[in-house]
């Protein structure tokens, strides 16, 4: 008899044990999985580390936690190609489940991975690539832009190279592909409307390796040529066009051009000329973008483009919402609407989405300077010379001017 009670009773000890144990797993907090897309392979895959390293440096900041959850990010390499951006959106929303993606990277996947959204609900936060369509004509009311717009920065680019550079007949040559077509006819279309004239547009495929064609076909009566070139390809064109004397021709003034993630390769012919005009520029001069750079090269050994801010600066987009709504990222449609209203300030500088989910925010014209940098010695690096304070996606016409005008298409 004294035996059974004496199992009984170990038996009901055990039970509460065990029990406890079970409350205290199940009160452990889920955690938040995060899918980030971007090209790890290929002609882009620069910058695709970039941005992989920037999500990383925000996360590694924050002990991988969020609203008081572990956060897990599962990183995809898309090699700037569509299908292999669908393939692994669909991959990590089905077999991973994840809450939400970041990315993509390359302007062409983003209506892809958009599909995947589409399909499933799950949020999707571009923090890259800028096909106009995401945020104009086939919006998908789970994705929203965390980054730019293609146009959006060539807009002011078009205008200034005509107001301040004296440009008045124009030759572009513009990457052919989604983003590489918006980006360059959005500062056609502003160039011309301030009085500019376009002498001839030339469209290069990802991955050209000669630019001796472009060069040579260049008009005589040009006085300014504008390129808009991505990947390795931006090398090539600088190296060639002083090799082949092209800079004793005419005058060259990037609109998407030399970026930080090539500047360290860049012969010494870089400095001086207009790099790009974009919503970030590393030798912006504010607290946020220091604090930014500094933690990057102390972790990376090197001065990051836009690409490692723009995922970055999603993160902390994200994490903002999240502590706003507990970290209930599960709840899709809280999540959404707390991004949508989240403030803070990025080191790009302040930011607010427009009622079509993307960013109203600066852009900057940056030229490249050399500066001595305290542990990486001389750098090159992109300094604002003019910044257009609050520049929306429809540059200086009404949303319904621009929605009923159309997509930019070459």
């Amino acid at each position: 008899m004294r035996f059974r009670s004496a199992a009984v009773v170990a038996l009901t000890i055990l039970t509460v044990l065990v029990s406890g144990a079970e409350r205290g797993f199940s009160q452990a907090p889920a955690e938040i999985r995060i899918g980030l897309l971007a090209p790890l392979t290929g002609p882009i895959a620069k910058s695709g580390v970039d941005s992989v390293r920037g999500h990383e440096l925000f996360w590694e900041q924050q002990g991988y936690k969020m609203a008081g959850r572990p956060v897990k990010v599962l990183v995809a390499d898309t090699a700037c190609n569509p299908d292999n951006a669908i393939t692994h959106a669909r991959r990590l929303v089905h077999a991973e489940k994840v809450h939400f993606i970041v990315g993509p990277l390359c302007g062409h996947e983003g209506p892809a991975v958009a599909q995947v959204s589409r399909e499933t609900g799950v949020p999707v936060l571009v923090s890259i690539a800028g096909a106009d369509e995401l945020t104009k004509w086939k919006r998908v009311p789970s994705v929203i832009r965390t980054g730019f717009s293609a146009s959006q920065t060539s807009h002011p680019f078009g205008a200034y190279a005509y107001t301040d550079l004296g440009c008045r007949n124009a030759t572009f040559i513009g990457q052919d592909y989604t983003f590489g077509h918006e980006n360059t006819l959005g500062a056609v279309a502003t160039f011309k409307q301030a009085g500019g004239k376009v002498a001839k547009i030339f469209w290069s495929p990802i991955g050209t390796t000669d630019y001796g064609p472009i060069l040579g076909g260049i008009p005589q009566d040009t006085d300014c040529v504008l390129p808009t070139v991505v990947g390795t390809d931006r090398l090539r064109l600088l190296e060639q066009w002083y090799d082949f004397g092209y800079d004793r021709k005419y005058k060259i003034h990037g609109n998407y051009w030399l970026l930080a993630d090539v500047l360290s390769e860049a012969s010494e012919r870089a400095v001086g000329l207009i790099g790009h005009s974009l919503h970030y520029a590393e030798g912006l001069e504010t607290p946020e973008m220091k604090a930014f750079i500094d933690a990057f090269v102390k972790r990376y050994k090197y001065i990051p483009a836009y690409f490692a801010e723009a995922t970055y600066t999603t993160a902390l987009w994200a994490k903002v919402a999240a502590e706003s709504i507990q970290g209930k990222v599960e709840d899709r449609e809280a999540f959404l609407a707390s991004v949508r209203k989240a403030k803070f300030t990025a080191p790009r500088g302040p930011i607010r989405l427009d009622e079509y989910d993307n960013p109203v925010q600066n852009v900057y014209i940056s030229k490249v300077v050399k500066v001595k940098h305290p542990t990486l010695g001389d750098v090159k690096i992109n300094v604002p010379i003019k910044t257009y304070e609050n520049v929306s996606q429809f540059w200086t016409w009404s949303p319904s001017e621009y929605m009923a005008r159309g997509p930019y298409q070459r």
